[in-house]
């Protein structure tokens, strides 16, 4: 009888937490499509440096809709009461999420503000404020890039942060901008891709 409480009780907090996650990134996927939406309808004309941060977002819309996808399929297995099915759908929407949603929006949000305003001090903020907070939220133990990485975790930390940095500086002085993109993007694929083939609780 007890076994069987505590079996109803772990699927119900399953269900409340698989509901949530589900309900943050559909919200985020909706958030960064309008803003995407609204940044393309101020440009005539599209350059690359306005380009790379569109393309991240684009990308970063993905990220939160397929982990939405991914949580609502843990949800069904919530119903099936298959408690494997369900780590694993909140494993993979977490990857997702973090790394192709949060991580792209966060490094896409100063590139787009260095294109709309040549105001130094309002590109300083939006750098230093985006990176600090990344940097703070890799290394708070709360991030799931420690669960992924236990060993190396601060290296891959700051190594996105690193590359973040100099692709910033690369967009604002106009040189190996393209190339530093594509380091980054392929760097966020690798680390997402890692961490897939890690194990999951």
């Amino acid at each position: 009888m007890k076994e069987h409480k505590d079996n109803d009780s772990r699927f119900s907090l399953y269900a409340t937490q698989v509901q949530t996650y589900a309900s943050f990134s559909g919200t985020m996927a909706a958030v960064v499509m309008f803003f995407t939406g609204l940044i393309l309808s101020k440009f005539e004309s599209l350059d690359i440096s306005i380009k790379v941060p569109i393309a991240f977002m684009i990308i970063s819309i993905f990220g939160f809709l397929y982990s939405a996808l991914l949580y609502a399929n843990a949800a069904q297995e919530v119903s099936d009461r298959n408690g494997p099915g369900i780590r694993k759908g909140i494993f993979l929407g977490d990857i997702v999420s973090e790394y192709l949603g949060v991580y792209l929006l966060v490094i896409s949000i100063p590139l787009v503000i260095n294109v709309i305003t040549p105001d130094f001090f309002l590109r300083t903020v939006t750098i230093v404020s985006s990176l600090a907070g990344l940097c703070l939220y890799q290394l708070s133990h709360f991030s799931i890039v420690e669960r992924h990485f236990k060993s190396n975790h601060r290296f891959v930390a700051l190594l996105v942060i690193g590359l973040g940095l100099l692709l910033c500086l690369a967009q604002v002085y106009g040189v190996y901008f393209v190339p530093l993109s594509t380091a980054f993007g392929i760097l966020i694929l690798a680390i997402a891709y890692s961490a897939s083939k890690s194990k999951h609780s």
